[in-house]
């Protein structure tokens, strides 16, 4: 099988390195002219190099470990295969895996609308992103880290003891090893939940918790106060699958659900926020929840032009 583009840049790479036989000098020289192709992967080779560099040698030892594996699911050639062991690491770390290794150490920024969006790190962990969420994703030295500065966030991490992965949300920093949770953070509470795993979180560098499966907790930013609770883990970040389930929570809080994924103006007195609601209902059906809420209380939904106003109901007088 014939190298490609990238295999040869790499070959030559490494020679260069090693310092240049007459012969090898004279063939990189016919190769690296043939076309800007391929002067730009020689470009990219070196460039992979010095990122590689910057590595810690944990992550190194894992990217080896990788390329090995790699070898033997590929079919190479003979040739090729002898000379990219022996020769160098830098032979293979064009491929795709190597390059999202290092281009994570530069950090990525997220931003979703209306869509959901699923991330997939090189370590094959991934970020399932909620509707009108904003998060940062980076590798740091020999961690990984997410900054959640906005919306859900459902984490499913591949389990690396030597790389440890971090979730900052607010005040809260969030460490695992491998585990699948949830993170909320709408500025004036941050949630966790797990579904399976456990995970440690801390604000600054007090520990307020070990979470393990089914445990949730909320912490409350203007207060500073955390609560434990108990839930379903088969319920935890519902709205992948285009629902919202609701446990008791108030009212304000559930429609605010909604309107994340809907454009709503809705008034309520504030007699009436701290109503609670329970029930599971498809994120789009803001109308089915809002009829189901006064078959529960004894109140009326009115529209004025694109607002909706809930009030109580009062009894007619005879």
């Amino acid at each position: 099988m014939k190298p490609t583009l990238n295999e040869e840049a790499s070959y030559f790479f490494a020679c260069m390195k090693d310092g240049f036989t007459s012969r090898q000098q004279e063939a990189f020289e016919l190769w690296i002219n043939q076309s800007d192709a391929h002067r730009q992967a020689f470009d990219r080779i070196k460039n992979v190099e010095y990122l590689y560099r910057a590595l810690p040698q944990t992550m190194k030892e894992t990217m080896i470990k990788n390329v090995h594996d790699e070898l033997k699911r590929q079919t190479v050639s003979k040739q090729f295969r002898s000379f990219a062991i022996a020769a160098s690491i830098l032979l293979v770390l064009c491929l795709g895996v190597y390059e999202r290794y290092l281009a994570f150490y530069l950090p990525h920024a997220y931003e979703t609308g209306k869509m959901t969006q699923k991330v997939l790190l090189p370590d094959e962990s991934s970020v399932l992103l909620d509707a009108k969420t904003k998060a940062t994703m980076c590798y740091r030295g020999d961690k990984r880290e997410v900054v959640l500065q906005e919306g859900k966030a459902l984490f499913s991490v591949t389990k690396n003891q030597d790389m440890p992965f971090f979730v900052r949300a607010g005040d809260l920093s969030v460490r695992v090893v491998g585990t699948r949770f949830e993170i909320k953070n709408y500025g004036g509470s941050v949630d966790v939940s797990v579904i399976e795993g456990t995970v440690s979180v801390q604000k600054d560098d007090d520990a307020l918790a070990v979470l393990t499966q089914g445990k949730k907790l909320v912490y409350t930013v203007q207060t500073g106060r955390v609560s434990l609770q108990s839930v379903m883990p088969e319920n935890i970040a519902s709205w992948k699958e285009g629902m919202l389930i609701f446990h008791d929570e108030t009212l304000t809080n559930a429609l605010n659900e909604f309107g994340h994924y809907q454009d709503l103006t809705i008034v309520i007195p504030n007699e009436l926020k701290n109503y609670t609601v329970s029930g599971s209902f498809e994120i789009g059906s803001v109308d089915k929840f809002l009829y189901a809420l006064t078959k529960i209380y004894p109140l009326k939904v009115s529209h004025v032009g694109d607002v909706l106003y809930i009030q109580k109901k009062y009894k007619k007088n005879n």
